[in-house]
């Protein structure tokens, strides 16, 4: 049995966010909208790869804060103003385990009222679903002909927000898209007007531009935070050095072999990669040389293209070629943070300067790990047992409509307690830490860093003396009176004595008095 895998040694600098300035804008003009209340509901799109890490702690504070309450208070809170409502949209739901989906739904209604939804935007079926739970959630008696019903969508970079409005659009008023996409982060840098979805009742969504949060945290969780962002395109790669991230990704598939983590093996990472069994896996740079020749990436020169071999992986990863998974650890481990908790410090060197290193000599461990792979899912090909004229039917069907009867629709049932799983008790755990962690976050000045903040009072601190500097000028200069009207001021201002402030006064006197002649 091969060693277990060393922990992770993150490089000496790390971004410790991405927080650029039409963020902040876009940030500003979300928290008009809602402590004005134009909004009847909010979507905030997640990606379902980072059930947690894709929590942005401002909206959570805004929201408590329009609500009259603390952050991290729980369903119901204090009282106060009603807050707006909010939909969570886990998008990209294909990529990620879906074994997860029950117990984060479970997990996040014991801390908030808000609905959560899982979904994939090129599904018209979910989108549908989609589009259904938000007009029921935000539908309210109409004022008037010109009354509509006002959405927005927001979230963090690259989580598909605009994919979800365009397919919004698309299922729901037959349009094609109304927002521009990209895979880079950062594309949408503006607010968008107001864009149809549906025509009955008429309902309207604004784009937002993603936004990062302002400060990560410090550490390995901030560090760790940044390159799992990167890796599902949440913060530019250009801010890391070149092999960082392919570097972490090949990391993170060792740790889910050898944790076996729901069946998975390393023969399997090679399978999808058609690399032979033999490729080392402890080395990275003879992993990126294998895996650079098998996709004949030469630089001049004939020297394999490394780099590009890093960048292929984790676009494979992107694309979901390495298979569903999710990212952030929800108790099972896995991850550089829960190597910084369970390690140990050693001291080598004798007679020198002495080294602290962690070693490890456990395998790692998870409430998914199996020694058996889980069963081979059905090939895409296989027949349907639906038969070829009942398909075409369905296919050739009316869509039902988007929003049911007025009567309103009954509550579900109650999960009883056959339908929890073994997962419902770690994830809850790991949301509940994860969630007073960003409370904590939240409460800090303005989510800023040390730096961030020490930049704002400066800039507080040029302001005021600016402003001193202006009170000085003006108590320094002369007073100078001239003109004063029909009886007053100086000659050729129509007066005789200094009654009246030279300048501006003069001119429009002047102008008013050539018009009227």
């Amino acid at each position: 049995m091969p060693p277990p895998v060393p922990p992770f040694h993150f490089p000496a600098l790390l971004p410790q966010s991405w927080y650029i300035g039409h963020m902040h804008r876009a940030m500003r003009e979300i928290t008009h909208l809602v402590q004005s209340h134009s909004l009847d509901l909010i979507i905030e799109t997640r990606d379902a790869r980072l059930p947690l890490t894709s929590i942005n702690p401002a909206f959570e504070r805004l929201l408590a804060e329009q609500a009259g309450r603390s952050f991290g208070a729980g369903p119901g809170g204090s009282g106060g103003t009603a807050k707006t409502k909010r939909l969570i949209v886990y998008n990209k739901a294909d990529l990620a385990q879906d074994c997860f989906q029950e117990p984060l739904r479970r997990a996040m209604a014991k801390h908030s009222d808000d609905e959560v939804l899982f979904t994939d935007s090129r599904s018209d079926a979910e989108v549908r679903r989609l589009l259904r739970a938000a007009i029921r959630m935000a539908r309210r008696p109409l004022e008037g002909p010109d009354d509509k019903i006002s959405m927005l969508v927001a979230g963090m970079p690259n989580v598909g927000k605009s994919s979800i409005l365009n397919a919004l659009r698309r299922v729901g008023v037959k349009k094609g898209k109304a927002a521009s996409t990209s895979s880079e982060p950062g594309h949408t840098r503006r607010l968008s007007t107001v864009i149809k979805i549906a025509t009955s009742p008429p309902v309207y969504i604004y784009d937002t531009p993603g936004i990062m949060v302002p400060f990560l945290g410090r550490g390995v969780a901030g560090q760790e935070a940044a390159l799992k962002l990167a890796l599902t395109g949440g913060i530019k790669e250009s801010l890391f050095e070149r092999e960082v991230l392919g570097e972490y990704l090949l990391w993170r598939l060792r740790i889910r072999g050898e944790m076996r983590d729901d069946g998975w093996r390393d023969s399997d990472l090679f399978e999808r990669l058609s690399l032979p069994p033999s490729t080392p896996l402890s080395d990275p740079d003879a992993f990126f040389t294998a895996l650079a020749g098998r996709l004949s990436a030469v630089r001049r020169g004939g020297t394999p293209d490394v780099d590009f071999a890093g960048r292929w992986l984790v676009q494979a990863f992107r694309e979901g070629k390495l298979g569903r998974w999710t990212l952030d650890g929800l108790g099972r481990g896995g991850e550089a943070v829960d190597d910084a908790r369970e390690m140990r410090e050693i001291e080598v060197g004798e007679g020198e300067a002495k080294e602290l290193l962690w070693e490890r000599t456990e395998r790692r461990w998870g409430y998914l790990s199996r020694e058996e792979p889980a069963p081979a899912p059905a090939p895409e090909g296989a027949v349907s047992a639906t038969p070829a004229n009942d398909a075409g039917d369905a296919a050739s069907a009316p869509s039902p409509p988007l929003v049911e009867e007025r009567t309103p629709p009954a509550p579900p049932a109650a999960a009883s307690p056959a339908a929890s799983s073994p997962l419902d008790a770690p994830v809850s755990t790991s949301v509940a830490t994860h969630l007073s962690h960003l409370s904590l976050l939240a409460s800090s000045l303005d989510l800023q860093s040390s730096h961030q903040s020490k930049k704002a009072t400066k800039a507080d601190q040029a302001r005021v003396r600016e402003l001193k500097r202006r009170g000085h000028e003006v108590a320094k200069a002369p007073r100078r009176f001239n003109g004063g009207g029909a009886r007053g001021g100086a000659p050729g201002a129509g007066g005789k004595g200094p009654r009246g402030p030279v300048g501006k006064l003069v001119s429009a006197r002047r102008r008013k008095f050539r018009r009227s002649g």
